[in-house]
């Protein structure tokens, strides 16, 4: 009885030690977020007067806790961090029940943090695949829009109204795409899914969807259709290079019709004789006002019954 009573104790110190400090406030809200086998750890930054503050992550699987005698392991990539997130996809590789502990470290002062309850990668969410189809080609092109790299593909391929006879494929490596032989005409065909994680034993399935494979056009029209074209653009060519040889002038001459040139502009100019206005000195110098009229550049003024032109 003693020795269970002091295993107790020693448990409720251990856990009191990691959990809590004298100096330093320990509620991070740690918590696990795990989707598509992505395991991300979160807490809430601590709220403490610190000048420096990192944190550090270390976990403990089964197999540290009962054959390492409870050794806990330091997250690679999580050690003095200054983040409050810490990706242990990699470092949480088995089905195994984790503990997650955080330790603090504020101005060298330090404590743990622990994660409520242990996580096991079997608890991570798997996102449905998208499955997408191409039917316009030939063979019919199905893919599946995942970022799992591990996945089993079990497709199920059967013409509307006769499930029992569908034929089951497997596609089992990255990227999941398939081709498939098109059965075209006016049936629908029906494909459906199940996606399976054999890592954890997990699976989800794909909702059901039927379309109608549209008829291909034949080779034969196709070259066809092809001639027809070819044979439409030479002889547009062909009447596009006769309408430039025989109604080019004309159609220049519409585009670019030329006016006649104003008889103002065919005026001689430089034959005419420049009228030059001189100054003439008159003695005696009376003193007279000028006007000069802005219609003219010379004037004629009388003195004394002579005449002066300036």
């Amino acid at each position: 009885m003693c020795s269970g009573l002091i295993k107790t104790l020693l448990s409720l110190l251990l856990y009191f030690t990691i959990n809590y400090s004298s100096s330093l406030s320990t509620t991070l809200n740690v918590s696990m977020h795990s989707v598509n086998m992505m395991h991300i750890l979160k807490w809430s930054l601590l709220q403490a007067p610190c000048s420096n503050v990192n944190y550090s992550v270390q976990f403990q699987g089964e197999y540290e806790l009962y054959n390492l005698n409870g050794t806990w392991v330091d997250a690679f990539d999580c050690q003095e961090i200054s983040e409050n997130r810490c990706d242990l996809t990699h470092d949480l590789a088995s089905n195994s029940d984790y503990s997650i502990r955080i330790k603090t470290n504020c101005d060298g002062q330090k404590s743990w943090t622990q994660l409520p309850a242990t996580f096991n990668r079997r608890e991570t969410v798997l996102l449905v695949p998208k499955m997408m189809m191409n039917v316009d080609g030939d063979p019919i092109q199905v893919d599946f829009n995942t970022t799992l790299h591990d996945l089993n593909v079990m497709l199920k391929v059967w013409k509307e109204g006769a499930e029992l006879n569908a034929s089951i494929h497997v596609i089992r490596a990255y990227p999941y795409h398939f081709s498939i032989a098109a059965h075209r005409g006016k049936e629908k065909m029906c494909f459906k899914a199940e996606a399976l994680l054999e890592a954890i034993n997990k699976s989800c399935s794909i909702d059901t969807q039927c379309v109608i494979i549209p008829k291909q056009t034949s080779d034969y029209m196709k070259l066809v259709m092809v001639s027809i074209a070819v044979a439409i653009a030479v002889t547009v060519a062909f009447i596009l290079g006769w309408l430039s040889t025989h109604l080019g002038p004309q159609i220049k001459q519409i585009i670019c019709h030329q006016e006649n040139i104003p008889n103002v502009l065919l005026d001689d100019w430089t034959t005419r004789t420049p009228i030059l206005c001189t100054d003439v000195s008159l003695e005696p110098i009376d003193p007279l006002l000028l006007l000069l009229s802005a219609e003219h550049q010379c004037t004629t003024v009388q003195f004394g019954g002579n005449k002066l032109d300036q």
